[in-house]
């Protein structure tokens, strides 16, 4: 986002065109920016596509997070990076509907939430990925145990306000908007020649002839 809080010119095509795609053929064609696999959908069942708002974390204070919901934009995923601590939810049904009313597209925690049926309800929740559930929460502390809009490290992968964030039942990718929109053209071809391919592999034609052996 730029200053004024208005997408950067070209960002809502290149969002249009990365719902497009099937996540994974990007990577056939990337290597860096995957989220390690630890993480995973909890939230509701529906592919999460937005810009990055993050949030460093340092301590389990339920203020702190929501001071970042009540910051975020439409079409912004939250990133909660929450420094190791793996043992306290940071999220859970009141934060998720929260961000959902502020228009989010997603949560993604490196880290634990609670309240997973909510999460996953069609009425309050939204696509979030996390390390896992506890009912261990934040508490109500100053508000002032972390800071937005820094870089943060989440699954092993540095993630820098506005980047994309992609996220289906796979796993999440977090990219740059440039290297995302530098991979696109050979994801889109891609996508559009795998139906004839399996259905040639369907139809019985020679795997030798279809398969890429090298």
């Amino acid at each position: 986002m730029t200053e004024t809080g208005q997408s950067p010119p070209g960002l809502p095509q290149l969002l249009e065109r990365a719902a497009g795609v099937d996540f994974p053929t990007l990577g056939h064609f990337l290597e860096d920016g995957f989220v390690d696999l630890t993480l995973r959908r909890i939230g509701l069942a529906q592919r999460m596509i937005g810009t990055a708002a993050t949030l460093r974390l340092d301590a389990p204070d339920a203020a702190t997070v929501n001071r970042a919901i009540v910051q975020l934009r439409p079409s912004e995923v939250l990133v909660i990076d929450a420094r190791g601590d793996h043992a306290h939810a940071v999220v859970g049904a009141v934060t998720a509907a929260a961000a959902r009313a502020r228009g989010a597209s997603g949560i993604l925690v490196d880290g634990a939430v609670t309240d997973r049926d909510a999460l996953a309800d069609p009425r309050t929740g939204l696509p979030l990925h996390a390390r896992g559930t506890t009912c261990l929460t934040t508490k109500r502390l100053d508000g002032a145990r972390g800071h937005r809009q820094v870089p943060v490290v989440v699954g092993g992968v540095r993630i820098e306000p506005g980047d994309v964030i992609l996220g289906d039942a796979n796993g999440v990718i977090a990219l740059a908007p440039d290297v995302l929109a530098g991979a696109l053209d050979a994801a889109e071809r891609s996508d559009a020649a795998e139906p004839g391919l399996i259905r040639r592999i369907v139809e019985g034609e020679a795997l030798e002839d279809l398969l890429f052996l090298g």
